[in-house]
């Protein structure tokens, strides 16, 4: 029996509303589910009750933005306490940063002689934190590209042209913040881009556990992480990463995931 524990909504980059994401995960036989929008708990509310009317079981989730020493990692919460106060202080501040970084973005657009009005990109976002794929997407709409890739790779990826800097929040705090939000902390789809020094790091701070199943990591990845999980008694998480509008993801939801025991094994952690 799969639990997804790696989901997305409208009320970040996903396609689905909660309600719709919950219908879904009926239809593909998933018993248990977790939304873990990226800097919001908004999809939360009411979410557990909703959740019981299409038969599953749900657990609270937030999938924390990190950015330390010029990476970026992400931190899953579950089990967290969405009224927290130091959880909202944070994520009212992440999300005002972001709009200032939007703005930073748009003005050096602008100054390229691109016509990007940031009213159209508050638009696209709605009630989720302004993202790159965001400008993006109105950069593609504008006429300027053909695809949202090229408006990374021309203009707003890494190091391009209108790129701006994120703010710095280290994956210690995000740690802390979830645990002290009575939850549990994983490292999402570390993949290949954590070296085994910096996992170690993150595990002497006090992560929880590491997200293993992912359609990011091959067996051999899987191999490697379920190892050092076993090795410092964390929880083994997993989840279809799921969006609505990435290859694949339909024919991942369902399938990619963990076992129904897990849920427990979270409750039983969570502070």
């Amino acid at each position: 029996m799969i639990i997804d524990l790696h989901t997305h909504t409208t009320f970040s980059d996903g396609m689905l509303s909660p309600e719709e994401l919950f219908n879904k995960a009926k239809k593909a036989d998933i018993k248990g589910i977790s939304i873990t929008d990226h800097d919001t708990i908004d999809g939360n509310i009411g979410a557990a009750e909703m959740a019981a009317r299409y038969g599953l079981d749900y657990i609270t989730g937030i999938e924390l933005s990190c950015f330390d020493s010029q990476n970026e990692y992400h931190i899953l919460g579950y089990g967290i306490d969405i009224d927290n106060e130091d959880l909202h202080t944070h994520l009212a501040a992440f999300k005002q940063s972001r709009v200032e970084r939007a703005e930073i973005m748009t003005k050096r657009l602008n100054e390229m002689g691109m016509k990007i009005d940031f009213n159209d990109i508050v638009d696209k976002a709605g009630v989720a934190p302004i993202t790159r794929p965001h400008i993006a997407q109105v950069i593609v709409e504008s006429g300027y590209v053909s695809t949202t890739k090229d408006a990374f790779n021309l203009y707003i990826g890494d190091g391009g042209p209108a790129y701006a800097v994120k703010a710095i929040f280290q994956v210690e705090k995000a740690i802390k913040l979830i645990n002290n939000s009575g939850g549990i902390a994983v490292i999402a789809h570390p993949g290949y881009s954590i070296n085994q020094k910096k996992l170690f790091q993150f595990i002497e701070s006090g992560l929880d556990g590491i997200e293993v199943n992912h359609p990011l990591h091959n067996d051999k990845l899987r191999k490697e992480y379920h190892a050092v999980a076993s090795q410092y008694w964390l929880l083994e998480t997993g989840g279809s990463d799921f969006h609505g509008n990435r290859p694949n993801d339909s024919e991942l939801f369902g399938k990619e995931g963990v076992s129904i025991d897990v849920m427990s094994q979270i409750r039983k952690r969570c502070r």
